[in-house]
């Protein structure tokens, strides 16, 4: 991947390895099918699995950085396995079992319901992937959040980002790279560089995954 600002050492992007866990095939099928359409943002389905408590699913679980379930019966499953270390993604439409999901020891989740797009699901895995949480808008109008311990500090106003600003940053949020970007936009990667670089400044960030973390904090954009 091209390196956003100068300075920054140019790496090759590691690819989220995921396994995918439901007790019926034809279910399992389906969700690699689904990954399989957004495999340029660098998801990989590495193994799939009945269930995360068979021998064979603790030793697909050691290998990947998401797993996705589509049975909230393996809920129970799933909380022995990631112990603070993986993510995981449920297929649900239940808002009751975000609550379920949010106990989890997990690094990151994401809920996500059974006629989501394969934009959505994958997003959804993205950001799982690197400690975030994602559900709809619709599952998350019913979910109370514990308030802090202390008075939050007030963040200063930052200056609006422009139209473009605002489509880069939810295509970042994606997991697009660069090329990525430009293609979908129909702009250079000069230009894209560009965009990322201004809304690095106006965020207050240095990174990608800062500035994905501020914009959904100040609702700049959804996960």
């Amino acid at each position: 991947m091209d390196s956003d600002l100068p300075g920054y050492e140019t790496r090759a992007v590691t690819p989220v390895r995921v396994v995918v866990v439901a007790s019926n095939g034809v279910a399992r099928t389906g969700l690699r099918a689904m990954l399989a359409e957004v495999e340029d943002y660098g998801i990989e389905v590495v193994g799939e699995v009945a269930a995360l408590a068979e021998p064979e699913g603790e030793l697909a679980f050691a290998e990947v950085d998401v797993v996705v379930a589509a049975d909230e019966e393996l809920l129970e499953d799933a909380a022995h396995a990631l112990d603070g270390e993986g993510a995981l993604v449920l297929v649900s439409g239940d808002a009751g079992v975000v609550a379920r999901v949010r106990e989890l020891p997990s690094r990151g989740w994401g809920v996500v319901p059974e006629d989501a797009s394969a934009e959505e699901f994958g997003a959804a895995v993205l950001a799982a992937a690197n400690g975030l949480a994602a559900m709809p808008v619709s599952l998350a109008a019913g979910v109370t959040v514990d308030p802090p311990v202390a008075p939050a500090a007030v963040e200063e106003p930052i200056e609006p980002l422009t139209p473009r600003e605002g489509e880069v940053l939810g295509l970042l949020a994606l997991g697009m790279s660069n090329k990525m970007i430009s293609r979908e936009l129909h702009i250079s990667e000069h230009t894209v560089k560009f965009h990322i670089s201004s809304l690095y400044a106006k965020l207050g960030v240095g990174n990608r995954a800062g500035a994905v973390s501020v914009g959904a904090r100040r609702g700049l954009i959804s996960l």
